[in-house]
């Protein structure tokens, strides 16, 4: 699996990684990044060792939205494609679904434009 290095998801996320266990460090292990802008935050959990991710989304504190056991992963990219606008990309298999998008900024919101069941 291709990820970015560990300085472009600390740069991204603005904080450093929390480890499941402290003495993995990374690649290896279950990391946990988290953002918070005004009302809003997102839990952008990572293992790369096994290509699995996990997606939490919080509102006035309240989780609304949970995506779990995001796997097989081919690949995630850092995007800043534009001067006021950053996110993570998380590619999956060629041909299963488009990326997933956690947007980080200017606000944090999650966007996936996946196929329907039995379409090609």
């Amino acid at each position: 699996m291709e990820i970015p290095d560990l300085v472009d998801l600390i740069w991204l996320f603005e904080d450093e990684p929390t480890r499941q266990f402290e003495d993995l460090d990374w690649p290896v292990g279950l990391h946990s990044f988290r953002l918070t802008r005004g009302a809003r935050s997102a839990l952008f959990s990572i293992d790369p060792t096994a290509g699995e991710a996990y997606i939490s989304l919080y509102a006035d504190g309240q989780e609304h939205t949970h995506l779990g056991c995001l796997r097989p992963l081919d690949r995630l990219s850092v995007d800043r494609s534009r001067s006021d606008y950053e996110g993570l990309r998380l590619w999956f298999p060629s041909g299963t679904n488009e990326p997933l998008v956690l947007q980080t900024k200017p606000w944090i919101r999650l966007a996936w434009d996946v196929k329907s069941v039995g379409t090609w």
